[in-house]
């Protein structure tokens, strides 16, 4: 995990404040935000599986994935999973708990910088890999939770160009983010939120589904798929939105209309 004090502090500040910050978390505890204990992240955890467009998915990453209490729930839906976080101790934490997932990695870096030299960095963590094309892009489903609102907004933009570049056509984006502010931290879950539904939401000169019939929308799908907000729910604590990229709904995808 990365994060900015202010949107115009380097990377390296950004990277030195987020080390220092977080390891003083773990320092002492597995579980600094008691996700195995508390009801309300219990059932933020089950909301997101929830409102998942795919029952499965082949090849999936998360972003922040913390001690891996989350991740261990999204391995059982995927054939393969990459969890990310900039944080020692949680890795090790992750590990830990997916380690009888053979279809799982961890790998230890920065959001966003981890991502521009992904592969090297999988590799160097995992050099017994047999290079197949799991683990690696495009991914049918990114998952960004409680992570955006540590970065700068400069940051943030590059994890959106990194999605929009690296979800797989069909693929499926969940974000959620507490909605508080954060003690130290610029931005906020209502920030973050924002400058994703401007990147990801269908805007008014875009085709309208409604009014194409099936085949037409069929074809214009196969040759330009865009962004569909699957799914938004705008809890009292937090958000969460759902896109996949594609035109179709779930039920059209389903062949239900």
């Amino acid at each position: 995990m990365g994060c900015n004090q202010t949107a115009t502090q380097s990377n390296s500040q950004s990277d030195t404040y987020s080390e220092t910050y977080f390891d003083a978390l773990y320092s002492d505890n597995s579980d600094p935000w008691q996700y195995q204990t508390r009801w309300y992240e219990k059932r933020k955890r089950e909301m997101c599986l929830a409102v998942l467009p795919q029952a499965e998915y082949d090849n999936a990453i998360e972003l922040g994935c913390g001690n891996g209490v989350f991740s261990e729930l999204l391995a059982r839906r995927c054939q393969a999973l990459l969890s990310i976080d900039g944080n020692a101790q949680a890795v090790k934490l992750a590990k830990q708990r997916l380690g009888k997932s053979s279809h799982s990695k961890v790998i230890q870096g920065v959001i966003p910088h981890v991502l521009l030299s992904l592969e090297d960095v999988l590799l160097q963590s995992y050099p017994l890999s047999d290079g197949a094309s799991a683990n690696k892009p495009p991914f049918d489903l990114i998952v960004i939770s409680e992570i955006l609102y540590y970065l700068s907004s400069i940051d943030i933009d590059t994890v959106i160009t990194w999605i929009k570049q690296n979800l797989a056509v069909g693929g499926t984006l969940l974000c959620c983010h507490w909605r508080y502010a954060i003690d130290g931290f610029v931005m906020t879950g209502e920030t973050v939120h924002q400058r994703l539904q401007r990147a990801f939401n269908m805007t008014n000169n875009e085709v309208d589904r409604s009014a194409l019939t099936h085949t037409v929308f069929t074809h214009l799908a196969f040759i330009h798929p865009a962004f569909t907000h699957q799914s938004q729910i705008v809890d009292s604590d937090f958000l969460l939105d759902v896109w996949q990229h594609s035109p179709k709904s779930v039920a059209m995808q389903e062949n239900l209309i």
